[in-house]
């Protein structure tokens, strides 16, 4: 017993050491044969066993959840340009603080990822043998784990080598015991061992056979195999699955060499040639047409808007000049139209509408709703049942998300007229009054 005012003395154990593996060796054997200027990442390789326990004595997930960092050791050893994609926090925190420019990192040309993806508890068998109470005893049992991993071209996304594992790990129990009675005495004697191999240090293993096959894929192949005799009296048949020819791993080496070369001198990395020999546009292209199609939206909506709005101006106008029987459509449709431009006009503006030619549109728009709201407003003074106006025609255009919530307010509105504009409705264009509606739907909104 220790007195509470003294620390407990800790035993020493065994020292802390190196983790080395019997691949390791043949790890080594690849520096200087894989080209500095190819960069590799390690990607995520993830525990999808589904094995956990959390019972009394248990001690959680089988199987470690840090064997990503396992794989980056690996290539770490082998002399692979490796740059750190584990934990982009901190990279992530000063871009944001704008103390850093994340454009300055280097890109990745490979990256190795995969799944821990089976685990199987083997039953066992054993046998005891006691004659006159004294004999031996033996069992065994079994795990087997199993992994894959895959090389990726990050330019292209192309998997171009693939290695499926799985090893038997191997446990065992040794015992004897005896018991003898001397006199009224019974003496009993047991005596036993176990051994298991470790099931994190066996995938530690199998992670590093992996990553030295599948870095191999991109040696020479006199190298590799002269480095792949170090580890052939520990493993069994293996055989790398490739999904890509050899001419195109050295196609991907080759746009990978050129790009890292071309990043490390501050340049933009080279475009994967087997992209640009598909036919396929670069990223700068890309980002080109996509501006080019915004900007073709945000002036096709202007144009329909002007046309919305110039109609409304029109509409209101003959609706001034026309007797009471016509008087009301036509105020029904130059609201329904200035309503249309409003809307027409907020889609543009989202996507980045500025400048004359929105000032230009929105004086077209903002002239449609006052001609509109004049046109009702007289008609609503002739009408005394017509109800008043309760918002402001720029204020009536319901949120994208608005759902109908009953039936309008008022049943005495005038169809279309602003009192219906307090209900949403999706953004269509009305359906006018003649011959002509379904062509100025098409003209407004565009054919579907």
């Amino acid at each position: 017993m220790t007195p509470a005012t003294r620390n407990v003395a800790l035993p020493d154990g065994p020292p802390v050491e190196e983790i080395i593996t019997n691949f390791d060796e043949a790890l080594v054997c690849l520096r200087g044969h894989i080209p500095e200027e190819i960069t590799f990442g390690a990607g995520q390789v993830v525990d999808a066993t589904g094995r956990e326990s959390y019972a009394e004595g248990s001690t959680g997930r089988f199987v470690s959840q840090g064997a990503a960092e396992m794989v980056q050791s690996a290539m770490f050893r082998a002399g692979a340009s490796v740059v750190n994609r584990r934990d982009p926090q901190i990279l992530v925190t000063e871009t944001q603080w704008g103390i850093r420019d994340i454009q300055r990192q280097i890109p990745v040309n490979f990256f190795i990822s995969g799944s821990i993806n089976s685990l199987d508890f083997i039953p066992g068998g054993g046998g005891s043998v006691e004659i006159g109470g004294v004999g031996p005893r033996y069992r065994q049992s079994r795990i087997l784990i199993g992994l894959d991993l895959s090389l990726t071209d990050a330019f292209t996304g192309r998997i171009l080598a693939s290695v499926p594992l799985q090893r038997q790990i191997f446990s065992r129990e040794v015992g004897f015991s005896a018991g003898r009675f001397f006199g009224d005495t019974l003496l009993s004697l047991d005596a036993g061992g176990q051994e298991r191999e470790a099931v994190h240090f066996v995938l530690r293993q199998m992670l590093n056979l992996a990553t030295f096959e599948l870095l191999g894929q991109l040696v020479p192949e006199n190298q590799y195999r002269e480095c792949r005799v170090l580890i052939e009296p520990f493993t069994g048949r293996i055989e790398t699955q490739r999904s890509a020819t050899d001419n195109f791993i050295r196609s991907a080496m080759s746009t990978a060499s050129e790009g890292g070369a071309q990043t490390q001198a501050g340049a933009p990395a080279a475009q994967p040639r087997a992209a640009v020999s598909a036919g396929q546009p670069s990223a700068d292209e890309t980002r080109i047409a996509a501006a080019a199609s915004v900007d073709g939206q945000i002036k096709a909506l202007v144009d329909r808007a002007t046309i919305a709005a110039v109609r409304a101006i029109s509409a209101a106008a003959e609706a001034k000049g026309s007797d009471s029987s016509n008087r009301a459509a036509k105020t029904a449709e130059a609201v329904q139209l200035a309503r249309a431009a409003v809307q027409i006009l907020q889609r543009a503006a989202e996507l980045g509408l500025s400048g004359a030619e929105g000032d230009a549109a929105a004086v077209v728009v903002q002239r449609a709703m006052e001609d509109a709201m004049g046109v009702y407003a007289e008609i609503q003074a002739e009408t005394p049942q017509s109800p008043a106006l309760e918002e402001p025609l720029e204020q009536a255009v319901p949120p994208d998300d608005a759902s109908p919530s009953g039936p309008p307010p008022h049943a005495n509105a005038i169809p279309g007229g602003p009192g219906a504009l307090t209900q949403p409705s999706p953004m269509i264009a009305p359906s006018l009054d003649g011959a002509n509606g379904s062509q100025d739907t098409e003209l407004l909104f565009g054919s579907p």
